[in-house]
C-alpha cells in the first residue's frame, strides 16, 4: 500500500475514533439536504423516508450544535456567499422538500416543529390546494398534497415555500418562452398560496435539470438562489443559481445518513 492511501486511511480511523468519542468532524460549508417524501405506508421508494428515520435524523442534527448549524434559505438567499463564510460551526444545514406533499404536512412538520429546525418546501403550484396526484402516486387514496391552509399553518412557524414551477416540467425541453411562463406563473401562484413572511424567492429547478436559457429565465425572473440535484457542499464561489444539494434517500439508514452528513464531502487533504 503506498503512502498516499495509507495517509487516508489512518485519517479515516482518526476520524472514527474521535466520533466515538463524540469529537464529530463535517465538511465545512453550506449542505442542502434534499428530501421529497417522509410518509410511513407507501412502498419502499428512495424518494420516501420513513417518519421515524427522519426523526432520528433530525435528532441526530440537532445534537450536534457545535458542529451544525441549521440555516433559513430565507436569511441565507439575502447575502449567500457572506452567509456560507459567517462565524460558528463550519457547516451549514438546510432542509429542503420538493413537490409539496401532504405527508410533508402530516409526518415531516411536527419532527421540524419539535426540534424549531427551520426548513423549505417547493411547491409544484399546479397540484397545490388540488385533488390532483403527481402519475406515480395515482393509487394514493385521498388527497396527496398539500392545501393553502396547511401551508398558512407551517408558514407560521418556521417553514418557508418556495416555487418548482407549475407543472413539474422538464424545463430545458421547452421553448424559452414556455420556461419564462412555467418560472413566473409559478412565481405568482406563491403569492396566492404562501403569505409574505412565508416565501422564498429561491427556484428549485424540476428533475435538476436546466440550461443556460433556464439560468437567464430565473435570474430575469427576480430569483437570488436556484437549487439543482448536482451533488455537493456549496462554497462561498458557488454559483447561487446552480446550489448543489445532498439527496437524503429513503433507503438512507442512521449510519448511511450520518456518511453523507459527516465524512462523505470531507476533504481528507485539510484533515489534521
Amino acid at each position: 500500500m503506498d503512502s498516499t492511501r495509507m495517509t487516508y486511511f489512518t485519517k479515516k480511523i482518526i476520524r472514527k475514533v474521535r466520533q466515538c468519542v463524540g469529537q464529530y468532524d463535517s465538511p465545512k460549508g453550506l449542505m442542502i439536504l434534499m428530501y421529497h417524501r417522509v410518509n410511513p405506508d407507501l412502498p419502499d421508494h428512495n424518494l420516501v423516508t420513513r417518519p421515524e428515520m427522519f426523526a432520528r435524523q433530525m435528532r441526530f442534527l440537532t445534537t450536534k450544535k457545535h458542529v451544525y448549524d441549521f440555516v433559513s434559505l430565507k436569511d441565507f438567499e439575502q447575502q449567500p456567499a457572506q452567509f456560507i463564510d459567517k462565524p460558528g460551526p463550519k457547516t451549514k444545514i438546510i432542509i429542503t422538500f420538493d413537490d409539496g406533499y401532504r405527508d410533508n404536512f402530516l409526518y415531516a412538520y411536527p419532527v421540524l416543529r419539535r426540534w424549531s429546525i427551520p426548513a423549505t418546501i417547493f411547491l409544484t403550484t399546479h397540484l397545490i390546494n388540488t385533488e390532483k396526484k403527481f402519475k406515480r402516486y395515482e393509487a394514493v387514496s385521498g388527497r396527496d398534497m398539500l392545501n393553502q391552509k396547511e401551508i398558512q399553518q407551517m408558514a407560521a412557524t418556521r417553514i418557508t415555500f418556495g416555487a418548482h414551477t407549475c407543472k413539474h416540467v422538464h424545463l430545458p425541453r421547452l421553448p424559452v418562452e414556455q420556461q419564462r411562463a412555467e418560472v413566473l406563473d409559478s412565481l405568482h401562484a406563491l403569492e396566492t398560496l404562501v403569505p409574505p413572511g412565508g416565501r422564498v424567492k429561491t427556484f428549485c429547478y424540476p428533475y435538476g435539470e436546466y440550461s443556460t436559457d433556464t439560468i437567464r429565465v430565473v435570474r430575469q425572473a427576480g430569483c437570488p438562489c436556484a437549487l439543482t440535484v448536482q451533488v455537493g457542499v456549496n462554497q462561498s464561489d458557488t454559483p447561487p443559481l446552480e446550489l448543489k444539494r445532498v439527496e437524503i434517500s429513503g433507503m438512507d439508514d442512521l449510519k448511511s445518513f450520518e456518511f453523507k452528513v459527516l465524512e462523505k464531502f470531507i476533504n481528507t487533504k485539510s484533515i489534521k
